[in-house]
Order: C-alpha cells, then sequence, then structure tokens
C-alpha cells in the first residue's frame, strides 16, 4: 500500500512542501530557460545576417493597424486593447515599445515565461496570447523564411500581442479579470478600486516592465495560501479519480467493510489520512483514527463534522479534482477584488461558509455561527421578467438573498421591536392572520394605520389583497421577537443587520440559507461583547441586564440600577435601548467558496446562491467583453 498522505498533504506541512515544490520548480524552469537561451544562440545575430533596418520595421509596425489588412486581424483577434494600442502607438510615431530588433529574443523568452505563470493566478496563459505570441515568434526565425519584410511582420505582431498581453495581465492583477458590480450587478455592493482612473499606459513607462508586473500582483496571505493550494490540486488533475460507491450500510465504530479501502486512500490523497500510521489490516476498520479524519474531512467541506459516512459525505469526496481547482480560481478571482484583509480589525460574514468571524492584525480572533438569506427560486429570473411585463405582485418572485455588503457597525439595539417588512405582510403574516384569528395577539404585535396604534379587534384583513394591506405590523419586545434581543446596526441602504433570534433550530444544519435577508447570529451576546469591548459606559454584565439575561456577579445589578438612568438617557423607547459604539466597526459580508485556514487546511463550501456557477462563464470562458471596470 502507497503512503498516500504524503502526496499531497492539505495542512500547514501542505504549504511547507508547496514552498518547496516551487522553489525546485523555479530551478527547473531556471534550467530550461538557459537551455531554451542556449537553444536560440542561432538566433543572436539577425539584425546583422538581414540587415535589420529600424525605419522600415517602423512601417511595418503602423502598418498592423491599418483595419483593412486582415492579415494581422483574423489571426490576432484576441487583441482586446486593439484600439487602445493604436492610439497609443500613433501618438510615438509608431516606435515599437518591446521589440525593437530581431535580437530581442530574451526579453521575449521572458516574457512568455511571465505569460506562462500565470496560472499561478489561476488564469490562463491563453487569455494573455501565450500561443499566438509563441507561433509568430517562432516564424521570425523560420529558415524558410527568405525576406525580411515577412519578419518584420511577425516580430510586429509578437510586438503588438505582447503590448495587448501587458496591458490585460497587468489590469487582471490589480482589479480582477471581470468587474464584479457588473456580473452581480444587484447583489454586489462592496467597494472595488476605481480603475477608470487608472493610467492605462502605465505598464509602458516601466524602466523594468518584469518587476512592474511582480510588484502588482496580489500579496496577502489569504492569496498566496490559496496559490499554493491551486499548485497542489493542479497536480490531483492527472490522478485516477474513480467515483468511489455509496456504502451498504452506515458503520459503528470498530465495524469493519471492505468498502473502506477507496474511502481511506482518498482521504489520504486529500491529505486528512497518514496511511504509515495504519497496519495494512487496518484499511478495513472504521476505527477511531478514521472517524477523526472523517470529521476533519466533513468540517473542510461545510458539513456536519460527526464522524459519518453518509450521502453528503461520499459526495463531496466524489468531487473531481477540476472541481476543486475552479472553485480556488474563482476565490483568487475575488481576491483580486478587493483588499479589505489589509484592515487591522473587521467582521466578516462569509455566507457560503454560514460563519462570522472576528478578525484583528490577520488573525482570526473567533468565529460564530449565522443563518443567512434564502436561495432565490429555481424559476426567479423567468418569473421576475412576466413580473417586469405585468406588475402584478402574483408574479413578483422573493428575492431574500444576503447580497455582499460593506458597512461599519455604529451602535446596537437591545430589546428591539420589529417592523415586518411588506414583502413577509404579503407573503406570511397576511396567510397566518387569516387561518389564525388569534395570531397577531399571540405574536405581540401591535397594528398601526396612519400612524396610530389601532386595536386587534378591528382589523380584518380579509377585507385586502396580500399586497394591499394598508396597517404596519409592528412586533414587541420579548422573548418571541423575530428579532431576538440584540439587533447590530451597521451602514447599508438595505436596511440589513445582524440580529439574535429566538429560532434555534436552523443552527445545527449544515447549510443555514433560511433567513429573509438579514444575518442571524447564534452568540450574539458573544458578538456584543466584542463590539463593546473597552466600551466608556457599557459594561457586557449591563448588557446582559438590560436584556434579561442572568449575570454571574449579583453585585453588578444594583450598580448597574444606580447608572441605567444615565445609560439610556437620549437612547431609550420604552424597553428598547440603543448602545452607540464608541468606534464604528468595520463589516464585510462576502461569498468566498474556497479558501485556506489559518490551520493550513484548504476550505470548500457549497455554490449555495448559484455565484460560482455566474463567474465561471466569464472566467473560464473568456466572456469577459464589456465587463472589465472601464
Amino acid at each position: 500500500m502507497k503512503n498516500y498522505s504524503m502526496l499531497l498533504p492539505v495542512n500547514k506541512k501542505m504549504f511547507k512542501d508547496a514552498g518547496r515544490n516551487f522553489y525546485w520548480f523555479s530551478i527547473i524552469i531556471l534550467i530550461l530557460f538557459g537551455y531554451g537561451c542556449k537553444s536560440k544562440q542561432d538566433k543572436a545575430g539577425f539584425d546583422v545576417k538581414y540587415k535589420f533596418v529600424a525605419a522600415e520595421y517602423q512601417r511595418f509596425l503602423q502598418n498592423r493597424f491599418n483595419h483593412e489588412d486582415f492579415s494581422f486581424r483574423t489571426p490576432l483577434s484576441q487583441v482586446e486593447y486593439f484600439d487602445t494600442l493604436e492610439y497609443f502607438y500613433a501618438g510615438g510615431d509608431f516606435q515599437p515599445i518591446f521589440i525593437k530588433s530581431f535580437d530581442d529574443n530574451y526579453f521575449i523568452d521572458s516574457m512568455l515565461s511571465v505569460i506562462k505563470a500565470s496560472w499561478e493566478h489561476g488564469l490562463s496563459p491563453n487569455r494573455y496570447n501565450y500561443d499566438l505570441i509563441k507561433r509568430e515568434y517562432d516564424k521570425i526565425y523560420d529558415s524558410t523564411i527568405t525576406n525580411n519584410s515577412a519578419r518584420y511582420i511577425h516580430l510586429a505582431n509578437v510586438e503588438l500581442l505582447l503590448s495587448d498581453a501587458v496591458l490585460k495581465y497587468s489590469y487582471h492583477l490589480r482589479y480582477g479579470v471581470v468587474d464584479p458590480t457588473k456580473i452581480f450587478s444587484d447583489s454586489y455592493f462592496i467597494p472595488i478600486v476605481d480603475s477608470t482612473k487608472r493610467e492605462i499606459f502605465k505598464p509602458f513607462h516601466q524602466k523594468n516592465i518584469f518587476q512592474y508586473l511582480d510588484a502588482i500582483k496580489p500579496k496577502s496571505d489569504r492569496y498566496k495560501k490559496l496559490q499554493s493550494a491551486l499548485n497542489i490540486f493542479e497536480n490531483l488533475k492527472s490522478l485516477d479519480w474513480k467515483r468511489i460507491p455509496l456504502m451498504n450500510q452506515k458503520l459503528k465504530v470498530d465495524e469493519k467493510s471492505n468498502q473502506l479501502k477507496p474511502v481511506i486512500e482518498r482521504l489520504a490523497l486529500l491529505g486528512f489520512v497518514d496511511t504509515s500510521k495504519i497496519a495494512q489490516k487496518a484499511f478495513d476498520t472504521y476505527d477511531s483514527l478514521l472517524v477523526k479524519a472523517i470529521a476533519k474531512f466533513q468540517r473542510a467541506n461545510g458539513l456536519t463534522d460527526d464522524g459519518v459516512l453518509g450521502k453528503s459525505t461520499f459526495e463531496k469526496l466524489n468531487t473531481s479534482p477540476k472541481e476543486y481547482v475552479e472553485k480556488i480560481k474563482m476565490s483568487l478571482e475575488r481576491f483580486r477584488w478587493t483588499s479589505y484583509t489589509d484592515r487591522s480589525r473587521y467582521i466578516l460574514v462569509n455566507v457560503p461558509d454560514f460563519h462570522l468571524r472576528i478578525i484583528e492584525n490577520k488573525q482570526e480572533k473567533f468565529k460564530i455561527k449565522v443563518c443567512t438569506g434564502k436561495k432565490r427560486p429555481a424559476n426567479f429570473e423567468a418569473r421576475l421578467k412576466v413580473y417586469e411585463k405585468t406588475k402584478s405582485w402574483r408574479n413578483k418572485p422573493n428575492d431574500w438573498e444576503t447580497p455582499q455588503l460593506y458597512g461599519k457597525i455604529t451602535h446596537l439595539i437591545l430589546n428591539p421591536t420589529w417592523t415586518v417588512p411588506t414583502s413577509i405582510i404579503r407573503d406570511e403574516l397576511y396567510r397566518k392572520s387569516i387561518s389564525d384569528s388569534n395570531y397577531l395577539r399571540k405574536e405581540n404585535f401591535k397594528v398601526i394605520y396612519r400612524g396610530k396604534e389601532i386595536s386587534i379587534d378591528s382589523v380584518n384583513l380579509k377585507k385586502f389583497s396580500p399586497n394591499n394591506v394598508p396597517y404596519t405590523f409592528v412586533q414587541d419586545p420579548g422573548a418571541g421577537n423575530a428579532l431576538g434581543r440584540i439587533k447590530f446596526m451597521f451602514t447599508n441602504k438595505f436596511d440589513i443587520y445582524l440580529h439574535d433570534t429566538p429560532t434555534r433550530a436552523p443552527f445545527s444544519a449544515a447549510n443555514r440559507a433560511v433567513s429573509h435577508g438579514c444575518v442571524r447570529v447564534e452568540k450574539p451576546l458573544l458578538l456584543a461583547y466584542y463590539v463593546l469591548k473597552n466600551h466608556s459606559k457599557w459594561e457586557p454584565d449591563y448588557i446582559k441586564i438590560e436584556i434579561g439575561s442572568p449575570v454571574a456577579d449579583k453585585t453588578k445589578i444594583a450598580e448597574y440600577r444606580l447608572k441605567r438612568n444615565e445609560l439610556r438617557r437620549n437612547c431609550s423607547f420604552g424597553k428598547t435601548t440603543q448602545v452607540n459604539l464608541d468606534q464604528n466597526i468595520p463589516l464585510f459580508i462576502d461569498y468566498f467558496t474556497a479558501w485556506v485556514s489559518e490551520e493550513g487546511i484548504v476550505n470548500f463550501r457549497d455554490d449555495v446562491y448559484g455565484k460560482d456557477e455566474i463567474l465561471k462563464k466569464y472566467l473560464f470562458y473568456h466572456l469577459t467583453k464589456n465587463l472589465r471596470h472601464d
């Protein structure tokens, strides 16, 4: 039995090994590059042999922009910046930027190496004209070509293809391949760098283009770790990845099954089992070591970590290396959109992960489970088109997905009231009130009509359509309030916030996309303690007393009673109290389906809102036209 775990361990050792792999990869490249230079020694001296004339080459370069010359436009149709380059070269009297003689093969070789290495960023070298450049490059030195004119044409083609590649590659490294505010125009509201203000020709004015391209690479730890993971999972693609069949029955600890062997081998390949510590005869035993390994694998894939080999776990074990690689590449792209991890302190909610994480100085302090908005219905787009035509509320599809947002937590609201949104009145409250005449009273609702509270007994919703109810419904503070005891307010235009909830069951599920768009927090007191840490007035025990939770130190009760009136001055509304933070805290609600944890474990999550499916169309199939930032 091979020791598979030594092949691709997915932990801290993995990244050390990955570093060594990159080191030796670099050495090999240098060796090959040296041989490459040596193999092209016969290309040296072409300027003399074929009497390179700069003025003639310049004329051919200018002719490359002749729109009637299809010898250039047709085979080189991937020159995305053709018109931009024409403007730039015309301004310089069509002087070349990079390729200035037949002997510039060293520069071309070096640039090809840079373009080839774009895969390390999850990008395709051919997005940057790699094969086209190589083809034109080889033709420059084709021994069957006997006239300079043909060589000038191919040299000019290489010049323009490289210029286009430099503009595209530098742009993608700095801003991403696509603009998320365009492909996710209704759900992406995290600030991105305004690329319209960039100096588009800045790469052409560098003394050393290679140093420049290296300097603009994303350098965050999370990005580099994911690059290492990409290298490892790319290697998995070459392996025979057979599907593991679902087991006939669920095993108990220490039970045996001959179906366990492929499971153990797969876990070893993914780095969750060290087969050197397993005796040959133990490959059919569901022992405690294997249970722990399965639980660790489940956590890394967002499953309930019970160590049980069920259907969901087998589905994840059968995820193909291609799928892993695609998720990593998409996360690398998302990491290029924003650099918020450089902030010293912030809160991150990752929707597919269903966790809220506290980050300080690039380190995770702790995490809390959350619930996020429900996924759009499968027929959302079709229903939306019908609604836009008819304007009938009956055709309007629900959209409760939590958007990607940036804001600052400014204050807490203790014992909040809840004003029911119109969509929830239409879709839920109306139906429940009709079926149960006592519903509003049982759930502690007040009914407001034209700014005044009216008696619940006078309310008869049957007189109205669900979309035309003239009342406002406000739920009083209390144990059954939909927002629980604490609400965390942050700046955004959607009236979305973080909040407590009396509905606890969803927190035990793996998929927690169950809310109407806001983020439910499993442990709101823990989050409250953090955001109020070192607050000038409010102490953690004061918060607990105000919301009716017990405190260990009973002396705090008397202390709080003495201070309560002053603490609530100008910030109280009956039972409801607003607590303003001394310092606002940045909050990001984002969407990543792959990342590397601080423990060095590559994590993957389901594409809960289908955003990966949208992004991959633009990232992998080159459908990026008109979707750049400019």
